[in-house]
């Protein structure tokens, strides 16, 4: 075979290049940290570290994820915690309420810081936090609870619903970072309905959903005396009619025959005489009486106009009294069924109602409505405070009782709380345990990376050392090659 001296100098160049090429490669992987910056420095452990990536990076979501949620499920815990302070102190509030030795005025004074724990929990349940109000449900971005003012009294609103913001912590775990209002202070199991006042009116057989206390007002509509043939009104065989102030005065309820008027003419000329209501005291008339109150045992009023009265009457005249119910103050009314066992009456604010037996219905006024079991928080607070103050004038001993009551509502209430801290606290550990989890395998994925894409410096400067070397020594022999002869033979 010939070798010419041209063949040697394009072999030792390409023996200076690959040598060449070695040390830029070494270079390039030494001052980069890498070992694998294109597939083909390892085609073997391209796959492998490309999965470490991949599973660092979900790891890295999972990480920002649980912070998140770490986030929120803080501000619920704080929110929670506060709240069930507040409910100690009312409960506090109610045992001292309670004691039948406080005057009238220290209730009044204890009734304003219920007043205000009110406002404080109304203010903690619309609590905002990074993604919205926290007890709304699925509706985060309005206030879920409204305190509404109505003649009845302060009623507080839910407008949240029951949802809940649902977080993946990872492709197989998600959590929720909410709890519900509805469900954070909510009702029980609901008692039988009670009533508190002189109507007459009586709970019914339906199931009542109105909720905590309500006030049902019974009033009174138009009076109809005897057969009702005198102008609508009036009893055309004695003469009587209903006095001018009877449609906004008398308290008489209760259909025919429910009321009688004992009518009778001393006079023998229509003119004066004596009238009495269900054997009530006797009470003067004359013919110029044109409203004439009269009472009866029990304090029902009746106004009558005496000015027609029949010549020479003396008997008994049949009254009735028409009427409505209504639970939101009037806003909307039901007549009165006195037939009735079982009248639905329902409160157009809520969309509560009430199943009220009417047959016993005999005088105008207000009944105050309670549902045990059924107070939320909000309902408690404002039946506390309703109570101590009591603005319904009710005897001390049914005044204390609706107090007591109160205490079991609160304490119940407060359950809920703590168990919603129970659930927020479960969930929050959740979280930490899937972050040091992340975390964890994150190091392993981050070492597994390490193996397959960064360089081994110690190894790496010994390969550069021999590349080098490699160089200068191809260099070297490139310059010997090139002082040999122009030919040479090799046998």
């Amino acid at each position: 075979m010939r070798v010419t001296q041209s063949l040697l100098l394009r072999n030792q160049s390409a023996s200076i290049s690959a040598a060449y090429g070695r040390l830029f490669e070494v270079q390039a992987q030494l001052s980069s940290g890498r070992r694998l910056l294109a597939p083909s420095d390892d085609p073997a452990a391209v796959r492998p570290a490309l999965d470490a990536r991949t599973g660092r990076s979900r790891l890295a979501q999972t990480r920002r994820s649980a912070d998140l949620a770490a986030g929120e499920l803080g501000s619920s815990d704080g929110a929670l915690r506060n709240m069930s302070e507040l409910i100690a102190r009312a409960r506090e509030i109610a045992v001292e309420g309670a004691n039948g030795t406080l005057a009238q005025s220290d209730r009044d004074g204890i009734a304003i810081e219920v007043d205000g724990l009110l406002a404080q929990l109304v203010q903690l349940a619309n609590t905002r936090s990074a993604s919205g109000h926290l007890f709304a449900g699925g509706r985060k971005g309005a206030a879920p609870f409204e305190t509404v003012s109505t003649a009845q009294g302060t009623v507080v609103l839910y407008r949240g619903d029951g949802g809940a913001t649902t977080l993946a912590l990872s492709d197989s775990l998600s959590i929720d970072l909410d709890l519900p209002g509805a469900q954070v202070f909510g009702i029980g199991a609901r008692g039988a309905t009670q009533y508190s006042g002189v109507t007459g009116a009586a709970p019914g057989g339906g199931n009542d959903s109105a909720r905590g206390t309500a006030r049902l007002a019974v009033a009174h509509t138009r009076t109809v005396l005897g057969d009702g043939a005198l102008g609508g009104t009036g009893d055309s065989v004695s003469g009587l009619r209903a006095g001018a102030s009877s449609a906004a005065g008398d308290t008489v309820l209760g259909a025919a025959g429910a009321w009688t008027l004992t009518l009778v003419d001393t006079s023998g000329t229509g003119s004066a005489g004596t009238v009495s209501l269900n054997g009530g005291p006797a009470v003067a008339w004359t013919s110029a009486d044109l409203d004439l109150a009269v009472t009866a045992p029990g304090g029902e009023v009746v106004h009558l106009d005496l000015s027609g009265v029949a010549a020479g009457f003396a008997g008994v005249v049949g009254a009735a009294g028409e009427g409505t119910l209504s639970l939101d103050g009037g806003l909307t009314a039901t007549a009165i069924d006195f037939t009735s066992a079982n009248q639905i009456v329902t409160d157009s604010r809520t969309g509560g109602s009430v199943f009220v037996d009417g047959r016993g219905i005999v005088r105008a006024g207000g009944e105050v409505l309670r549902f045990p079991g059924t107070y939320d928080l909000f309902a408690a607070l404002v039946e506390l405070r309703e109570s101590l103050r009591n603005a319904d004038g009710e005897a001390q001993d049914v005044q204390l009782a609706r107090v007591r009551e109160t205490i079991g509502e609160l304490a119940r209430g407060q359950d809920l709380l703590l168990g919603a801290l129970a659930t927020v606290g479960a969930r929050s550990r959740l979280v930490e345990t899937t972050r040091a989890r992340a975390d964890e395998l994150d190091l392993l994925l981050a070492a597994r990376q390490s193996s397959l894409e960064d360089a081994d410096f110690a190894a790496g400067t010994l390969e550069l050392s021999q590349a080098q070397l490699a160089l200068q020594a191809g260099i070297a022999l490139s310059a010997r090659i090139a002082e040999l002869p122009s030919l040479v033979t090799l046998l």
